[in-house]
């Protein structure tokens, strides 16, 4: 065989073979939509300490991933293969992180902490829109107690996470504390306010400022806000009233209206708020507060920091070392071994669906795996099978060669190039396949009576 230098002759040939795989798994992957399943999703998928996970996690898991990443454009771009192993790592990561923190880490909650949470955290929140019933009803509770031992659970694995995120992460700074816990303070309160809104949209700004300043000294003096707020404010839904809203939350007003008011003091009359399409004036009846204090925060941020960090990624994986995880789908197991770069297992496990269920897109994915592994013998086998199944894809012919050609046999890979030649006549897509091959492997002769053709 003419000789050239292998890297070069293999990675140019890849350019042109990824773009062949690439079609031949769109084409292979096509299969009339979703497939159905004779069993449900996860059986006797995966093992965790010698004990099969149970379907009931594997789909709850795999809702709660569809959910997280349906609108995730990358994702979506992904195979299933892909999607499948991301899922992977989400169950494996579940039940080893449960496993360590209710059964090894040796933290617990009390009645009284999960007590103090309910009164601290969700009933001030709650308490004008509907109190406890509300929230239960808005996480699915049908009991206290299994709200309970949903907070519960909660406070036990934010203590063991963390104790890990201070001895194994980075240590957050004042100023991360600081930058984020003022916002914290404001996105957890809610107050009873009453306001005078003054429009721009019958007169100019100027104007419109010197009637909220007239108003904001007469209350300042002392006069009725009811009265003044049925007499002055625009704001049709609030002004008979008085102007009074009652379990107002950040968020929905401008940045200088949530600075100004969600800061206020209860009895604070605060000067008029320049917005968008005039001015505010606030009183504040009423405040709610049901924020953590700031050392809680500073744990709360800790421990996000951490677990979206390469460290907690290292410790996890050191986690896992610690348990028994073997994958028995063959499927799912397939890809994990390409994702570890073990080919000829991977080859090994897509051969073994390929016999199980007669599908030929797994023969071809084993037949990627070997040329991957430059495993010559067991492509030359499996592009044999393919080429059969699928005679008008000559990319399998070409594997062929290829691995004829790996070992030993020249002659025959020229016959088959040449056979494949005369099947591409007039087919510019697999006739440059080939005629790349002949270059890359140094047959120049051969190449140039392609590129003759083409010219013609």
């Amino acid at each position: 065989m003419k000789g050239k230098n292998k890297i070069l002759m293999i990675s140019v040939f890849a350019a042109v073979v990824v773009l062949a795989s690439v079609c031949t798994f769109f084409y292979l992957s096509k299969k009339g939509g979703a497939p159905e399943e004779s069993k449900p999703f996860g059986f006797e998928a995966l093992k965790f300490n010698g004990s099969y996970v149970s379907t009931d996690i594997m789909i709850e898991e795999r809702n709660k991933f569809f959910e997280k990443w349906k609108r995730n454009a990358a994702v979506q771009r992904m195979s299933e293969e892909e999607r499948t192993d991301m899922l992977l790592d989400q169950i494996i990561e579940r039940l080893v992180l449960e496993d360590y923190i209710f059964n090894k880490s040796g933290k617990t909650a009390t009645e009284s902490e999960v007590e103090d949470y309910i009164k601290r955290f969700i009933e001030p929140r709650y308490k004008d829109s509907g109190g406890l019933s509300v929230y239960m009803s808005s996480r699915g509770y049908t009991t206290e107690e299994e709200m309970k031992k949903d907070i519960e659970e909660y406070i036990i694995k934010h203590k063991c996470i963390y104790a890990v995120a201070k001895e194994k992460g980075d240590p957050l700074t004042e100023a991360e504390i600081d930058e984020g816990y003022a916002k914290h303070m404001m996105q957890n309160k809610s107050l009873d306010i009453r306001h005078i809104f003054i429009s721009t949209q019958d007169r100019d700004k100027e104007e419109a400022k010197a009637l909220a300043l007239e108003i904001y000294e007469k209350l300042s003096n002392g006069e009725d806000f009811e009265a003044l707020a049925k007499q002055y404010s625009e704001d049709e839904e609030t002004k008979d009233n008085g102007g009074i809203i009652k379990g107002l939350i950040s968020g929905f007003h401008e940045e200088a209206y949530d600075n100004a008011v969600f800061t206020a003091e209860p009895g604070e009359l605060l000067e008029p708020i320049e917005v968008y399409n005039g001015y505010e004036i606030v009183y504040v009846d009423k405040v709610v507060n049901y924020y953590r204090t700031r050392s809680e925060y500073e744990q709360i941020i800790t421990v996000d920091k951490f677990v979206e960090s390469e460290k907690y990624k290292e410790w996890l994986e050191e986690l896992k070392k610690g348990y028994d995880i073997e994958i028995t789908d063959l499927s799912m197991k397939a890809f994990r071994l390409f994702r570890e770069g073990k080919y000829d297992e991977s080859g090994n496990c897509y051969e073994e669906l390929y016999k199980q269920k007669k599908d030929i897109y797994y023969m071809d994915k084993a037949t990627e795996m070997y040329r991957i592994a430059e495993n010559w013998e067991k492509l030359l086998e499996t592009s044999k099978v393919c080429s059969k199944k699928n005679p008008d894809n000559l990319l399998y012919q070409v594997y062929q060669a290829e691995a004829m050609l790996k070992t030993g046999d020249e002659e025959g890979a020229l016959k088959l190039l040449e056979k494949a030649e005369k099947s591409a006549e007039g087919n510019t897509y697999f006739l440059s396949m080939i005629k790349e091959f002949y270059k890359n492997y140094g047959f120049e002769e051969e190449a140039q009576r392609i590129e003759q053709k083409q010219n013609q």
